[in-house]
Formats: C-alpha cells, sequence, structure tokens
C-alpha cells in the first residue's frame, strides 16, 4: 500500500481536507477519533476508524458503524480513554501494520499545543522504518529527518522553511541555496539559528553528519493546491 492519510482530531478545515484527498490521492484513509466529523460532512468513508471515541460525536461514530457493516471492507478499532497510547499514536501504528510507502497526517496541529508536539515526537514511529510521514494543515507541513535532503521553491509548503534540532545536536549541518546559509555547523537543541530561513536559488540542499531535524515547511498563508 502506498499511501496512506490520517485524519486525527485536532484543527481540521473542510476545504483543506477534501483539496488534500484530491491531490494526494490515498490508497487508504484513517480516521481518528474526532477526525471522523469532517470526513462526515464531506461524505467521504475512511477505511479505518480508531481511537477512544471520546471526543467524536456519538450519532456520527454510529453512523459510522452502520456504513461499516454495510460495506463490509472499513474496520472499526476503539480503545478505552484510559489507554498508553494517544489517539494518533493508533493511527499511525495502524498505519504502520499496513506497509506503507508513506504516511500523511492531518488534524495533528491545533490550539492543544501538547498534543501538537506529542504528535511532531510521533513522527519518529515511520522515520525509524524508514516510512516517509508528514504532519500538514493550511499553513505547514512537518516532518524529520535523518540524512541530507533537498527542498524546490516549487514544491514547498510556502515561503519559509525551518530546521529544529530533534536530537541533542546536528553535526556538520550545511545549507545551500538559502538566504541564510551555514557549512559545516553543529545545530544543538535549544538553539533557533535554523528558523525562518528562504530561497535564494531555485532549490535548496540540506546534509549533516549526523543528527535528526525537524523540517518546517511553512507560510503566512494558507497553502493552495496546484
Amino acid at each position: 500500500m502506498k499511501k496512506i492519510l490520517i485524519v486525527a482530531g485536532g484543527r481540521t478545515n473542510e476545504d483543506f481536507i477534501r483539496n488534500l484527498i484530491a491531490t494526494e490521492k490515498p490508497a487508504c484513509i484513517i480516521a481518528v477519533d474526532k477526525g471522523a466529523m469532517v470526513l462526515d460532512k464531506l461524505g467521504i468513508v475512511p477505511d479505518y476508524l480508531v481511537g477512544d471515541f471520546d471526543s467524536a460525536e456519538g450519532f456520527v461514530i454510529d453512523n459510522f458503524k452502520r456504513m461499516f457493516a454495510e460495506l463490509g471492507k472499513p474496520v472499526i478499532k476503539q480503545f478505552r480513554p484510559e489507554k498508553d497510547d494517544s489517539d494518533t499514536e493508533i493511527g499511525i501504528k495502524t498505519a504502520m501494520s499496513l506497509e506503507p510507502e508513506e504516511i500523511v497526517i492531518t488534524g495533528a496541529t491545533g490550539t492543544r499545543l501538547d498534543h501538537t508536539m506529542a504528535n511532531i515526537d510521533l513522527l519518529m514511529i515511520p522515520l525509524s522504518s524508514g516510512v516517509k510521514a508528514s504532519i500538514v494543515d493550511e499553513y505547514n507541513r512537518i516532518y524529520l529527518a535523518d540524512s541530507e535532503f533537498t527542498l524546490s521553491r516549487k514544491k514547498v509548503y510556502g515561503k519559509y522553511f525551518s530546521l529544529i534540532a530533534f536530537s541533542e545536536e546536528i553535526t556538520g549541518l550545511t545549507i545551500k541555496g538559502a538566504k541564510y546559509e551555514i557549512e559545516d555547523y553543529t545545530l544543538s537543541k535549544g538553539v533557533s539559528l535554523g528558523i525562518s530561513n528562504e530561497f535564494s536559488k531555485a532549490k535548496v540542499s540540506v546534509s549533516f553528519k549526523e543528527g535528526i531535524l525537524i523540517v518546517f515547511e511553512t507560510s503566512d498563508e494558507i497553502h493552495e493546491f496546484t
């Protein structure tokens, strides 16, 4: 299975998710708890519905259960609210069990910054297995990188990109093609040097010797799909 979309229970925008699904064309959609509500409004039936369902409205879950029973394909995994894993973690682990090539997660950001930070940490689950994964909303694409990569001005999410140390240190960090370039720099956790960089060329190359980066592609304006 190639690409899996997870719709979690954070901030969701119906137009954005509709366009995201049309653009990404996921092979499988996993709804996580309250994420089922926006899919219900869009008339989209997910392939999996997971969580403790303490946030989603009961009639929405009941409606999906009826449709799932009729369709025979989608799967519901319900858990007790008193559990060790968050709903989003359950969604990611469910996606990983399907052997994806890529996971895209939306509804993983919002007003609960503790949830947002925890969800960024959860990107380590796919990264550790070599699976590409990102968190997206109307203004940001967020992912982890443990090896060199290239950013294309035409393909990034917005005007800015930021690099933050996820591990304690990023050694040998070199950025070329950007407004603020550096070479063979050690970026430590708790240092904001990598925030709010911009393109000076069509492509930016980022390389480093050791460590894991959090990469933010970000904009002050809502992302427009092309």
